[in-house]
């Protein structure tokens, strides 16, 4: 769209002698240099309302609007220069209705051949593919040379989708109301046959309505060593953690530009229920984590703050959903559980969200779901891939963690109901989000609940510190043989949570079942023995590098300093196999 060159009272004054001399009831859209009658008393800034209802929703794309809309409440209140100038700035940076956002890359089958990919447009806007272009940082002059073309299947949203929700900036700041709803259009489409080892660039829309390229590699035939991202809990809600998460996504790509692909478990954003806000849906996808979605692949699950009767998660994303078959009470989302082997380690990416669903107990903590259907579905797919030498898990909920989540009522379920199955698996290393603290755990026997602590070497004792470190431990070699190590890296964002001492861990210990549902107790003995390395919180944006090598996986944290993508190790750990790996029994 041609930028308008304007100053913005001309726009208004232009605007009311259009409107007058041809009483038009719909929107007068301004040419592009409006001339100014002579000798015409200019119109007051205090007529806000007929840029309102001339730049409307209905003719530029939602996020487009939403900064005009922020501009316009802000110049409303305070006409200063500075904030007509943001105004002027915020018309012209208003985009079609036709162009399409919220893009993203996720895998969805083999990740040497296979892509799948989404987006949005408006309400109307149901045309669109995938064009991919096989050569890194691809020009727009490379994708009129000749391209890969992928159709998408445009899905319109049941029903129209909170806005705002109860998310208090967005309506203060762009007066908009807090049950405003869009419909949108979801558009899915998955590319097969790719060549592997191969750089892709990659955009989606149609002929002249483009989205930025953004780019992927697939995996190497003989995939040898690789790298990838783990970031967590953005909990998008306003523009602290926008800024702290977009500065996050920034450092980790400055810092780790061969990342394959990004784990990210859950908590997207902060609203959930039915009154929860798209708009922080949105700002993840076109703000705080793109930098990441334009470099990499996307490897999602949910967590319980995404929870949402109108399925944001499912319209966003498009990753395998073989895993839905399997249950007679389906999960909310689609493709919140799904597999794939990346070179020597086989992925199982899981949520334990739906717990709930058929038959369960907090008294005998059983759960139909996460045993029967979850448990089947973790062993159908170590059987499958028994012979990669890793296998990690990547899930929101914790089995195991020492902040505020520790003494939920939901944990003890979980445990009961999962460390069976990590067990028959062996896991070896899993990644949880939800507790928002930098927690190394383990390797925990599964069977006494307890550290196996002849699996750990080479750590390095330094000062505790009641905040950022308070075991006194950090880096570390542990052993997975006979246990899982556990691991949460702390938020890529600005909720933050702070380690429980021992001594609370200790007077939270109960063995009454009842207290396990007050929210206040636990059932780990000693559960402040768990915690092997170094358990605290970084106070600043956290994401970790995770290097799988031949003789170990390395994980290399990191906190995001400043904009400028500069960054701070914060820690660095090995984990090793000395065994293979044995087969569980399908049943």
């Amino acid at each position: 769209m041609r930028k308008l060159s304007i100053q913005l009272s001309s726009v208004i004054l232009t605007l009311c002698l259009v409107m007058t001399a041809c009483k038009q009831e719909t929107p007068v859209t301004p040419p592009d240099d409006p001339v100014v009658p002579q000798d015409t008393t200019p119109v007051e800034l205090t007529k806000w309302e007929i840029l309102d209802t001339t730049y409307t929703v209905r003719d530029y794309t939602v996020p487009s609007h939403t900064f005009f809309k922020m501009a316009l409440t802000t110049c409303a209140a305070d006409s200063s220069e500075a904030n007509k100038e943001a105004l002027e700035q915020a018309i012209q940076n208003l985009v079609p209705k036709t162009e399409p956002y919220c893009m993203v890359a996720t895998f969805n089958g083999d990740p040497k051949t296979n892509m799948g990919f989404t987006w949005f447009t408006n309400e109307g806007v149901e045309e669109g593919e995938v064009q991919l272009v096989a050569k890194a940082e691809a020009t727009e002059e490379d994708f009129a040379a000749g391209v890969i073309t992928v159709p998408a299947t445009a899905t319109p949203t049941k029903k129209a989708l909170r806005y705002a929700g109860i998310a208090s900036y967005i309506v203060k700041a762009a007066g908009i109301g807090a049950g405003e709803r869009y419909v949108y259009v979801s558009h899915k489409a998955l590319a097969t046959g790719l060549t592997p080892g191969t750089e892709y660039s990659w955009r989606v829309g149609y002929e002249g309505h483009w989205s930025p390229i953004a780019h992927f590699r697939t995996q190497d035939a003989g995939q040898g060593e690789f790298s990838f991202l783990v970031m967590s809990d953005s909990h998008i809600m306003n523009p602290t953690y926008i800024r702290e998460a977009r500065r996050c996504a920034l450092a980790a790509v400055k810092t780790v530009p061969e990342a394959r692909f990004c784990c990210f478990p859950g908590d997207f954003v902060e609203d959930g229920t039915a009154a929860n806000s798209e708009w922080e849906w949105e700002r993840w996808f076109e703000e705080a984590m793109e930098p990441v979605i334009k470099q990499m692949v996307m490897v999602p699950t949910d967590g319980n703050h995404d929870d949402s009767p109108n399925i944001n998660y499912t319209y966003h994303f498009n990753t395998n959903n073989d895993f839905n078959a399997l249950c007679t009470q389906k999960p909310q989302f689609e493709g919140i559980t799904y597999s794939f082997v990346y070179g020597d380690a086989l992925f199982l990416v899981f949520s334990m969200q739906d717990f709930w669903r058929e038959k369960y107990s907090y008294v005998d903590w059983n759960s139909v779901y996460l045993t029967d259907h979850l448990g089947y579905w973790f062993r159908k797919q170590t059987m499958e891939n028994a012979n990669t030498k890793y296998r990690i898990s990547l899930a929101h909920f914790n089995l195991f963690s020492g902040s505020d989540h520790s003494t939920d009522e939901e944990p003890p379920l979980f445990r009961a109901c999962m460390l069976p199955t990590f067990k028959d698996c062996e896991i070896d290393l899993a990644l949880q989000g939800h507790d928002h603290t930098y927690e190394v755990i383990g390797p925990v026997n599964p069977d006494s609940l307890t550290p196996i602590l002849s699996a750990i070497s080479d750590r390095e004792e330094v000062t505790i510190d009641k905040n950022k470190n308070i075991t006194g431990y950090k880096g570390g070699t542990y052993c997975t043989d006979e246990g899982t190590f556990y691991f949460i890296g702390a938020t890529c964002g600005h909720k933050r949570y702070y380690p429980h001492s021992r001594e609370r861990m200790e007077n939270d210990y109960t063995e009454d079942p009842d207290l396990l549902k007050d929210n206040k107790h636990h059932n780990v003995k000693n559960y402040f023995d768990l915690f092997t390395g170094m358990f605290g919180q970084p106070e600043a944006p956290c994401f970790t590098k995770v290097t799988v090598k031949d003789d170990c996986i390395e994980l290399n944290s990191y906190t995001a300093d400043d904009d400028q993508g500069n960054v701070s190790l914060l820690n660095t750990m090995r984990i090793v196999r000395t065994k293979p790996h044995t087969t569980p029994v399908l049943n």
